[in-house]
């Protein structure tokens, strides 16, 4: 990774289709490393998984049981927590090797591992600081939302008559309908806008030093400021990128359920069960394939918002500390 003799250099700020093109570049050049990377992420996602077949099965064959599984579960879920913890972890060490090299400043691996390692956690906390920040924003999108629409049809169906009637008031319908339509549409827009003003939360936290998890997230909320649409322009075009890899899953999916259609009955449980898995499992596959294409995205992203807002007089990391 060091020893790379084309590094995808960026002198310049970039425009939407340029940072799409140095993400696939990025991706392409380090693509060994950055999907063992993403390997190695996915399989701690997947652990929790595999630990959590066990379990259901003490529940399944031996529900009275509860002593263990009172003591299966909080462990689990623990677990859980550390290979999210991990799988985060190993993401954004995609984005910091992707950013050395957009900064001509690259590391190795083992360099770069070990200094967001170290910061595991944070990763962590920032990603359910971001989950509550999102959700709370969703919840109250939501309840503004059914206020609005009860108060205008409530207001409207007495405008026209009311709702009582023994045929309905197809304008009260018709414009109850439109006015519910809009806000989704406007509710979907602003909470695009929101994830967009959060894409790049990890990346701060995996290159700046002195910065935690709360920092991150402001510091993601602060170089995005003016840029959101921009950002959900360069998402859009990445996630039209991605479709092939998800048809792909899609398609060897629905071979494999056919394939156990032959042998086994699509009612049986067995069926659902083994199909369930393969589901996952192909999906896990696909995301290894897809992880480092965003990273590199949102390292892409970050380099560009810096450029902008900093100039390029930008250092990786303090090489004397």
């Amino acid at each position: 990774m060091a020893d790379n003799p084309n590094p995808p250099a960026v002198i310049q700020p970039l425009s939407v289709g340029n940072v799409v093109d140095v993400a696939i570049r990025l991706y392409t050049t380090n693509a060994k490393s950055f999907l063992g990377i993403a390997a190695i992420g996915t399989l701690w996602i997947l652990l929790p998984m595999v630990v959590l077949i066990p379990i259901v099965l003490i529940l399944v064959q031996d529900g009275a049981r509860t002593g263990i599984l009172w003591l299966m579960i909080p462990a689990w879920l623990v677990l859980l927590l550390y290979g999210f913890a991990k799988y985060l972890t190993n993401s954004a060490l995609i984005s910091r090797l992707s950013f050395g090299e957009l900064i001509n400043q690259p590391e190795t691996v083992v360099e770069a591992r070990r200094y967001t390692s170290s910061r595991m956690w944070s990763f962590l906390l920032a990603a359910l600081l971001v989950g509550l920040i999102v959700g709370g924003i969703t919840i109250g999108f939501y309840l503004v939302a059914a206020i609005v629409i009860g108060i205008v049809v409530a207001g409207l169906s007495l405008a026209f008559g009311g709702l009582g009637g023994s045929e309905p008031n197809f304008a009260v319908i018709a414009v109850g309908i439109l006015l519910s339509l809009t806000l989704i549409v406007l509710i979907l827009t602003a909470l695009c806008w929101f994830l967009a003003r959060f894409a790049i939360v990890e990346v701060p936290l995996a290159i700046e030093n002195g910065v935690g998890a709360s920092d991150s997230v402001g510091r993601s909320w602060a170089l995005t400021k003016g840029a959101a649409m921009r950002i959900l322009l360069i998402l859009v075009v990445a996630f039209l990128i991605t479709i092939p890899v998800q048809f792909v899953v899609q398609v060897v999916v629905a071979i494999m359920q056919g394939v156990l259609a032959m042998f086994i009955s699509t009612s049986s449980p067995t069926y659902i069960s083994i199909v369930t898995l393969v589901a996952y499992m192909v999906g896990l596959a696909g995301s290894i394939v897809v992880i480092p294409f965003w990273q590199a995205i949102k390292a892409a992203i970050y380099y560009d918002l810096r450029s902008r807002r900093e100039g390029l007089g930008l250092q990786l990391r303090d090489r004397t500390s």
